[in-house]
């Protein structure tokens, strides 16, 4: 059955979607060599162009971008099939771009394209390698539910807002120096390789609510404006987060690699994670805050130098698993210092988790508490001295001193 399409489709037969051409009923796919030519002469540099649903090989996608000189003005390719390489290098487009529902039978390369308005790729697919690597997006990118087969490259990109809702990306994926100019949504996205975010900006949120790592994740933006959201995320592998001046959210994310984490100047939400690996909280400079450690569940966790007086240690699911050191906790009530405290010491011997010393390491820990806060009340607290009577000195009592 033919599918409820908003544009006039070719006559040649049922199964072409591609739209129509006047005077012709044909699409460009269909049209004689003849009638080609006619219908190429029309465009013009800067000029609309709609293929949508046009079968595409490499020969007729040469042809249009030269006949427009490589500049495009609004772009419609929606469920266009490309069955060559569709190569799209240094186009620029004017207007808005649409691919949505387009399919990509080999590589899609838009490297080094710009385009001035929105550029959506909603439900593609890349049966290849996917490529917006230096490009510049003025507007709003989308690769809502997308799905790409290979690797996925948008390095050095300069892109405003963006969408990767629900993508599939099945091979290496880089965003390393990537520039986001408003918030970066990929909430529910799901990545089978490695994913790398090495000096990436956000000047907007990164939100990776509920995303799946399948292969390593390399999380490591050099700036955050807003927030760097992980909240209900899912890892296979090893994570590694290195962010500064933003709310780093965790909570209820789950992680069974190695989870790395080191912030500077920034807070972080620790609630409801679970971490199956070694990990770590290090603190790179300026003031570090873990906001909520809330049945936290660590089975080996360092944290290093953070600041933990928010939070409510005993509500954290796995204690013995957690390692502190330089940490600053909550005073008492009537105190004005802080209670620094590392655990286990330094010299303390390391054993490897689920041993029995892991009882006696809480144990210790928790007399080690009781005794630092009792101090601290007994010596903010005022101390009765017993009073002794007054001595007067007067010059009656005073036995003169004659050598």
């Amino acid at each position: 059955m033919r599918p409820l399409l908003s544009w006039s489709t070719c006559a040649t037969s049922a199964d072409c979607v591609g739209v129509a051409r006047q005077p012709y009923g044909r699409c460009l796919h269909h049209l004689e060599a003849e009638e080609l030519e006619e219908c190429l002469r029309s465009f013009a540099p800067g000029q609309a162009v709609d293929l949508r649903g046009t079968v595409i090989n490499a020969d007729l996608l040469d042809r249009v971008l030269t006949a427009t000189g490589g500049l495009l003005g609004r772009a419609r390719f929606d469920r266009a099939r490309f069955l060559s390489p569709a190569r799209f290098g240094d186009t620029a487009f004017t207007g808005d771009a649409s691919f949505d529902g387009a399919r990509f039978e080999a590589l899609a390369s838009f490297f080094g394209a710009r385009f001035d308005g929105n550029l959506s790729f909603h439900e593609t697919r890349f049966a290849r390698e996917f490529s917006l690597y230096g490009s510049r997006v003025r507007g709003h990118l989308s690769l809502d539910q997308s799905t790409v087969t290979s690797d996925a490259l948008f390095g050095e990109a300069c892109l405003g807002s963006a969408s990767f809702r629900r993508a599939e990306l099945h091979g290496f994926a880089s965003f390393d120096r990537t520039r986001f100019h408003g918030d970066a949504i990929f909430r529910g996205a799901r990545f089978w390789r490695a994913v790398s975010f090495r000096r990436t900006t956000f000047e907007g949120a990164a939100g990776f609510e509920s995303v799946r790592f399948v292969g390593k994740a390399f999380l490591a933006p050099s700036a955050v404006a807003r927030r760097l959201a992980l909240s209900g995320a899912r890892a296979q592998g090893a994570v590694e987060i290195d962010a500064a001046g933003c709310p780093v959210e965790l909570a209820g994310a789950r992680v069974l690699g190695r989870l790395v984490v080191r912030l500077h100047d920034a807070d972080l939400d620790l609630r409801d994670l679970v971490s199956r690996g070694e990990s770590s909280v290090t603190r790179r400079g300026g003031a570090v805050r873990v906001l909520s450690v809330e049945r936290l569940d660590a089975e080996e966790m360092t944290i290093d130098g953070a600041d933990l007086s928010g939070c409510h240690l005993p509500g954290v699911a796995g204690p013995e698993g957690l390692r502190f050191q330089d940490c600053v906790f909550a005073s008492t009530p009537r105190g004005r210092h802080q209670l620094r405290l590392s655990w286990p010491p330094r010299f303390w011997p390391r054993r490897a988790p689920g041993s029995r010393f892991r009882f006696f390491r809480f144990a210790w820990f928790g007399l080690v508490a009781v005794v630092a806060v009792a101090t601290l009340v007994y010596s903010s607290t005022p101390q009765h001295q017993a009073r002794r009577p007054a001595v007067r000195t007067t010059q009656a009592n005073v036995t003169p001193y004659h050598g």
